[in-house]
């Protein structure tokens, strides 16, 4: 071994330990992720959440758009690099998918922890419920699930509804809202934040609660609403009907999406509409406005 490049070898490791804790968008390529531009804004919004700038931040894109990649894989690693005695709740439709996403989360602390200057805790690395040795915690939850005891600097809520059919029932949406406000809600420390990755499916679904009491409460969320097809003043500067993502959606797929006119409105284009009647009044929340 050359002795002589011993201090070159730790400096590269030192600058590069200091430009990852910089910017989520360096360490989202050290993954070997190569952000997109509506991943861009994604990404300069849960920067501010890192930074305390913003504390409710709800995030409504169309399937496959990558969304949860970013900001419930990518995001929580950093910030227990950047922070790392935070508490993350991170809660999903079932426990199985927010224990996936607890999984993925973990494996890149492994992965890359000489980077993110954090390792896992010998004795707790469950993938839904882990530790750091820098006083870190995650701990995954699936709606409606038990969370006593726990505490959160950062709750994460990735796509809380599982289907249409939770969707359409006023029973689910119920039980959704009241796990949100009298149990996830009441985990929150002092100065927490939430943040809300969702693809609309309803109205009256969580988002819309969400916001709506948000408003009410004169707490707004932050909300980042990028559809499928562009509408005027559109953030990305596309042109009015261009796709989000052309590298990936394509013009059949946007076609194929279009055949349920209701799937577009909600699912793709974030717009949820009731089909008859006037269930409750939806929040109009254009895209990275602060909004309830």
């Amino acid at each position: 071994m050359n002795w002589q490049l011993l201090p070159s070898v730790a400096a590269r490791e030192l600058q590069t330990r200091r430009t990852i804790r910089r910017s989520l968008t360096e360490w989202c390529r050290l993954c070997g992720f190569e952000p997109a531009a509506h991943h861009r804004i994604i990404i300069e919004e849960l920067e501010a959440v890192a930074r305390g700038e913003c504390d409710r931040l709800a995030i409504f894109l169309p399937p496959g758009s990558a969304k949860s990649t970013y900001a419930s894989v990518l995001f929580p690693p950093w910030l227990l690099a950047t922070s790392p005695e935070s508490a993350i709740i991170a809660a999903s439709h079932t426990q199985e998918l927010a224990e996936r996403w607890g999984r993925k989360v973990r494996n890149l602390i492994l992965d890359h922890g000489p980077v993110l200057d954090i390792g896992l805790s010998p004795d707790s690395q469950a993938a839904g419920r882990w530790e750091t040795m820098e006083g870190g915690e995650y701990f995954a939850a699936g709606v409606g699930g038990s969370i006593t005891g726990r505490r959160a600097d950062l709750v994460l809520i990735d796509d809380p509804v599982r289907s249409r059919e939770d969707a359409d029932s006023e029973a689910s949406r119920e039980r959704a809202w009241e796990w949100y406000r009298s149990d996830l809600l009441t985990r929150l420390k002092p100065g927490g934040r939430v943040v809300l990755i969702q693809t609309r499916w309803h109205e009256d679904d969580l988002a819309g609660r969400a916001l709506a009491d948000a408003e009410a409460a004169g707490r707004p969320f932050r909300v980042v609403r990028l559809p499928m097809e562009a509408e005027a003043d559109d953030p990305l500067g596309r042109a009015p009907g261009a796709l989000l993502w052309p590298e990936y959606f394509t013009p059949e797929m946007a076609a194929e999406a279009r055949r349920d006119a209701r799937t577009w409105t909600a699912l793709y284009q974030q717009r949820p509409a009731p089909e008859e009647g006037n269930l409750r009044t939806p929040v109009q929340n254009s895209t990275t406005e602060a909004v309830g």
